[in-house]
């Protein structure tokens, strides 16, 4: 480890760094440089656009200075590439490389730059590029706490050698101390630097009546005058999204609070928002930055085939840019998303609408961020943004060195929250919750360096083992106290004249409420079938009811799809205008015909004026519509004899009767929830306790009885089948591992295989059915995947582990076409004909999975599938899968 020999070196090495900075450092800066110094390692949290990427570069730059090397880790590859053309910048190319799953540039440099995976292989793997290593620096390792690759930097922090120097830099954190207290735990002497201070301070205005009001303020104008102000709102006759957004644009134009970020939470928003402002003729840029967006465009295109930016439609994203306005968002391609990126870190672009995405890691700073609303889809329901989600989306506001404040606008709407809006405004930190779980290539990777003992204590090591055991102590108290209220309520119970023959009729009612539950599941089912009968006997060219607002009340079918009976979908469109795929669940009841339109032929032939013309002829149905649903009658009810037998044995109870017994079964109510608590607290507690070096001997246990671990003079080693899966790190490790070991993948072409490995790492945002191939090798490799996953899933079982396989062939098809050599533009069509839901950004994430995959494959399969792995990694990496490097 490099540290200077006294604190004149130190002040010297500091001064020569921030020569060029032209701002002095803030006081959690200034902190942070003396930590390391001293040779310590650190923990830094503070606010999105704080300036803690200055402590990482004083990092690489101690390192630099005294011949040593600095690793700096994103955790996504776009944040990589940007940091490491920041880098070069900054300490010059020949001393900063890039290492990424699609980029090997300079790697023994003295500087690299990586995602957090490729780190971790090196560990497992004993790189001699560590051997000189001085320093990593985690950037965002607050991303510990990431349900599917948090475990990464956790693997990193427990195994990466002690007396390489770790640098943790995170967002804000409410239990930051805990993670500094574990990492000192793990690592050694470990400094934590605390910072609630933006050097730019954040307005938070609420955009009300075409002005912007302090949301403070008007909380509190909202809690004086509650009713008032309400209904004021709520009388106010909404202006359209598009006219709202654009008088929103024009207001920070006017206040000069432009360059904006406006969040929409929606990929089609984004995308529409950017359609409306050019309808609306709406542009932000003078000639010459037109003409400066414009040729920095076409020259980061240049590499794209003309025939992909086609099927883009990259003259509209073109036309959007010149005109000071863009989209951003995961469907779009990642080289638009950069150029994005990088035209608004330029300050060319005024106003991007973005999703969520934009705020987790790329550095695209703003001088305001607008919120359209307040909530987001979960996948489950519309909620309220969480604090660390506020927090990090209205951090982007205010650019140091540029401007004097940020300002976080948030739309006004007459469900709008106010107080709620207060309290995310007050509380900008967050809890950092550890999401760390051993997997199978880990354990082998552990148990062939450190054996048995010493992984199973290391995995007991973990963070979230740390978390788990700080909180047994209160969760143990809870349980004693809620054991206390249940049985003063079992005493209250007997004493109001509860006893055995209560809990018996109490016991009768529960089976009778779970036998209703379960017939209501089945008359919803009954209700789906009858919904696909009907979806089947649908040509193109009916005219059915839908009766669901979020569609219409009828749609005309311009392509069917019954290939799979189980799961039949309707192109349609509807009387309001909305085109699209419609799946059984999407139908209230089952459709029914009200009438028959002449359909064009093909997609391409429905435009805009017989688009409008069929949705007249279906706005003449409606009536019709409303009659035939109404003749349809009620919903038909499943009958279940059980139910009416525990009916009168309910009523038959000597207790029905009883005038006490709404009394009687409140208490027990009561008492019956307090037992069931204590049961199930109980049982989190006894299992939380050593939970996850049990977890990991389940999965030491499985490996043996397969064969991946072997005891070899009184130690366990990985066997040769071990080490192949030490090799594979996927969430679907030991299941891809089991097909290599098995040979089901041996004998396909590369386009074969591209399209197995699609279904276990590459899955469509939605459902999606798909047609069984006609390749008769690539349908029996499909078919002895699938009893793969059922073995490696049934032994999982057998060893009391999770299931891990996951199968899902929708973009199977999408990716053995792009190896054969398809087309960009053929392969959305055909996506979309197939009813599944694939944006050029969604394909090439996709292709990249498969990629990442086929690499590992191509690196510990056996020799004739590894060629064919690596000859599908060179077909799939072509035209917009590459990643073009500005």
């Amino acid at each position: 480890m490099t540290t200077p020999s006294d604190p004149h070196d130190s002040g010297t090495l500091l001064e020569s760094f921030l020569h060029t900075e032209g701002f002095d450092p803030d006081p959690f800066q200034l902190e942070s440089f003396t930590a390391l110094d001293a040779g310590r390692n650190l923990l830094v949290s503070a606010p999105t656009g704080s300036g803690k990427t200055l402590i990482g570069e004083y990092a690489a730059h101690r390192a630099l200075s005294g011949g040593g090397r600095c690793f700096y880790t994103t955790p996504v590859k776009a944040l990589s590439n940007q940091k490491f053309r920041q880098f070069r910048h900054r300490f010059g190319p020949e001393n900063v490389g890039l290492l990424t799953g699609d980029h090997s540039i300079d790697a023994d440099a003295p500087v690299v730059v990586m995602t957090t995976e490729v780190l971790r292989n090196m560990i497992y793997s004993g790189s001699s590029a560590l051997h000189d290593l001085d320093c990593v620096v985690m950037d965002e390792i607050h991303y510990l706490g990431d349900r599917s690759r948090g475990v990464v930097w956790e693997e990193i922090i427990l195994t990466l050698d002690p007396a390489i120097r770790l640098v943790g830099l995170s967002a804000t954190l409410s239990n930051t101390e805990e993670l500094g207290d574990w990492i000192s735990e793990i690592r050694g002497d470990t400094a934590v630097v605390l910072s609630d201070h933006r050097p730019v301070p954040l307005a938070h205005m609420l955009y009300t009546d075409g002005d912007l009001v302090p949301i403070r303020a008007a909380a509190d104008q909202r809690r004086r005058n509650r009713g008032g102000y309400h209904d004021e709102r709520v009388a106010a006759r909404p202006r359209a999204h598009w006219a709202r957004r654009q008088d929103v644009i024009e207001k920070l134009d006017d206040e000069h609070l432009l360059p904006a970020i406006y969040f929409v939470f929606s990929r089609a928003g984004c995308d529409g928002a950017v359609s409306q402002m050019r309808r609306a003729r709406l542009r932000l840029t003078t000639g010459e930055e037109s003409r400066r967006i414009a040729s920095h465009v076409d020259a980061a295109c240049a590499q794209v085939p003309r025939h992909d930016l086609d099927a883009l439609d990259f003259s509209a994203f073109r036309a959007g840019l010149v005109s000071g306005i863009a989209a951003h968002h995961a469907g779009m391609l990642p080289l638009f998303r950069t150029i994005v990126e990088e035209l608004f870190s330029a300050g060319l672009i005024k106003v991007v609408f973005a999703t969520e995405t934009l705020a987790l890691g790329i550095h695209m700073p703003a001088r305001a961020v607008v919120l359209e609303k307040t909530t987001k889809f979960n996948g489950d329901t519309h909620a309220m943004l969480t604090s660390a989600e506020y927090s990090q989306i209205t951090g982007r506001a205010g650019r140091r060195g540029i401007d004097t404040k940020g300002t976080a606008v948030v739309l006004d709407q007459p469900d709008l929250d106010l107080d709620a809006l207060s309290a995310l405004v007050d509380t900008p930190r967050f809890p950092l919750r550890s999401a760390f779980t051993p997997d199978y290539s880990m354990a082998v990777n552990l148990v062939e360096q450190l054996g048995v003992a010493e992984a199973t204590s290391l995995i007991g090591r973990s963070f979230a083992q740390f978390q788990t055991d700080r909180t047994l102590v209160s969760r143990s108290r809870a349980v004693e106290r809620r054991m206390d209220e249940r049985d003063r309520m079992r005493a209250d119970l007997e004493a109001a004249g509860g006893d055995s023959q209560l809990d018996e009729y109490m016991s009768l009612r529960a089976d009778l409420s779970r036998l209703e539950r379960s017939t209501e599941k089945a008359t919803r089912d009954d209700r789906l079938e009858s919904v696909r009968a009907a979806m089947l006997k649908q040509t193109a060219g009916s005219v059915i009811t839908v009766g669901r607002k979020r569609f219409g009340m009828v749609a005309t079918v311009l392509q069917v799809r019954t290939d799979i009976p189980a799961d039949p979908a309707l192109l349609c469109l509807t009387d309001t205008g909305w085109t699209g795929w419609l799946r059984q669940q999407d139908f209230a009841a089952p459709p029914v015909p009200v009438g028959r339109v002449d359909v064009p032929r093909g997609r391409r032939k429905l435009d805009g004026r017989a688009k409008r013309a069929l949705v007249q002829r279906m706005e003449g149905l409606r009536g019709k519509a409303r009659g035939r649903m109404k003749n349809a009658g009620g919903k038909p009810v499943r009958k279940d004899p059980r139910i009416a037998s525990a009916r009168r044995a309910v009523r038959q109870h000597p207790l029905h009767e009883d005038p006490r017994i709404d009394k009687l079964a409140r208490l027990h109510e009561r008492w019956a929830r307090a037992a069931t608590d204590v049961t199930a607290l109980t049982a989190e507690v006894e299992s939380d306790s050593d939970s996850l070096a049990r977890r990991f001997r389940r999965i030491v246990g499985l490996l043996e009885h397969l064969g991946y671990l072997e005891e070899r003079d009184g130690a366990i080693r990985a066997t040769d089948a071990g080490r192949l899966l030490a090799g594979v790190h996927t969430e679907q490790d030991l299941f891809v591992a089991e097909c290599l070991r098995r040979g089901v993948w041996v004998g396909l072409d590369p386009a074969g295989l591209a399209a197995v490995i699609a279904t276990v790492v590459a899955h469509p945002r939605s459902d999606s059915a798909v047609r069984e191939p006609s390749d008769e090798t690539l349908r029996a490799a499909l078919t002895e995947t699938e009893l793969v996953a059922a073995d490696v899933a049934a032994i999982e079982k057998k060893h009391q582990l999770p299931s891990t396989p996951d199968l899902d062939a929708g973009l199977s098809p999408v990716l053995h076409h792009w190896v054969s050599g398809g087309a960009l533009s053929s392969i959305l069509a055909a996506s979309w004909q197939e009813g599944v839901e694939l944006t050029a950004g969604d394909f090439v994430r996709s292709a990249r999975l498969v990629v990442d995959v086929l690499a590992q494959v191509g690196q510990v399969a056996e020799p004739e599938l590894a060629r064919t792995a690596r000859s599908a990694v060179g077909s799939l990496r072509r035209g917009v899968v590459l990643d073009h490097m500005a």
